[in-house]
């Protein structure tokens, strides 16, 4: 049971935490050669890219969402109703955003990626008022 637990945990720090093999050695006091084996076995590479595209598509459900409101406003132009004023602003919004959001993703993508680069945990208040002006286009004075 202690081998099938340690492999969960190498796995745990490879896909998630992106890791690598060498550092899992030494933190859990396992040989490299025993761990590309799990590798192997597991499918931790696509582990971990499924892991990287479940974090970084929200762009793409932005995208989506705003395409069906962009849509429904055009369906309702061609049908000669009134177009709520707020749903088109909502639009333009979402489209300003999808820019950003994309360079974010793709930004912490590399970062998950780039090897020996020790990241902090949590949000700086800096990324925070980053985050809140150039995607949720909130300002402050």
């Amino acid at each position: 049971m202690k081998k099938q637990m340690l492999a969960e945990s190498a796995a745990n720090l490879y896909i998630e935490k992106f890791m690598t093999l060498e550092t899992i050695a030494k933190q859990l006091n396992v040989s490299e050669r025993t761990l590309r084996r799990w590798k192997a076995e597991g499918n931790w590479d696509e582990k971990r890219f499924n892991y990287i595209q479940s974090k970084t598509t929200f762009h793409e459900n932005l995208f989506n969402f705003g395409k069906s409101l962009l849509d429904s406003i055009m369906t309702d132009m061609k049908n000669g109703e009134k177009v709520d004023s707020s749903r088109l602003y909502t639009v333009t919004k979402i489209m300003n955003m999808l820019k950003n959001v994309k360079t974010y993703e793709d930004k912490v993508k590399n970062e998950q990626f780039s090897p020996g680069v020790q990241k902090s945990e949590g949000l700086s208040p800096d990324i925070i008022r980053e985050i809140e002006e150039k995607i949720l286009g909130i300002t402050y004075d």
